[in-house]
């Protein structure tokens, strides 16, 4: 691997005694656990949301990656048209569990060219300033356009590209969302802690990605 993607991460308030074990949404297992503890359907169901009657989002998930056999197919095989054939999918959410995977590429090349330049460096999230340079050799546009999907939806006076794009220019890049403490994306308007564990989501999905590609 090129280097390694830090642990996202989500700072909560919780009572000090044993940690709950079950959740009725992968959301709450990846708040306490993390978003590396999540197993692939439990990532996608978290972008998928909610299911339809009788398809909760796990199967939906489960459905996924016995068509791809796994996030990798998807990378390589998937299209938004194909996903969204899949029961209970439908074209916006088969372009957000896309758009995740596509995240990884973004990753990868970043990471290539970072250890083309930095060879002698070990961690490449070890410094989380934005970089301005990473944005545009990855195309600021695509990355935002990735990202806007993942978004979903916006609110009145923000959009869902203009959530996105605002992500991006704080933070430099895709890889400037690596190793946040991801409370502190409430500032930006128009995000909630559903979008929120929606983007740690998506960015584990393009970490593992990520390391297939390598």
């Amino acid at each position: 691997m090129s280097g390694k993607v830090s642990e996202v991460r989500i700072e909560t308030h919780r009572d000090s005694g044993t940690a709950r074990k079950s959740w009725t949404h992968p959301g709450g297992k990846l708040i306490e656990e993390g978003s590396s503890s999540l197993r692939q359907d439990e990532l996608l169901a978290i972008l998928i949301g909610s299911g339809v009657r009788g398809r909760p989002a796990l199967v939906i998930a489960n459905a996924v990656l016995d068509e791809y056999i796994g996030l990798y197919g998807i990378y390589r095989q998937g299209t938004i048209g194909d996903l969204a054939r899949i029961s209970g999918l439908g074209n916006r959410k088969a372009a957000r569990v896309l758009a995740a995977v596509k995240m990884g590429e973004c990753v990868h090349r970043h990471l290539k060219e970072s250890m083309s330049r930095n060879p002698g460096e070990s961690d490449l999230f070890s410094s989380l300033e934005p970089s301005q340079t990473a944005a545009s050799s990855h195309n600021h546009e695509s990355e935002v356009r990735l990202l806007e999907a993942v978004v979903g939806s916006g609110i009145a006076g923000m959009s869902a590209l203009a959530i996105a794009n605002e992500l991006i220019s704080k933070y430099g890049s895709i890889m400037g969302l690596f190793g946040r403490d991801m409370g502190e994306f409430l500032a930006i308007k128009g995000l909630n802690s559903v979008k929120i564990i929606r983007i740690a989501a998506a960015l584990e999905i393009a970490a593992r990605v990520e390391r297939a590609l390598s």
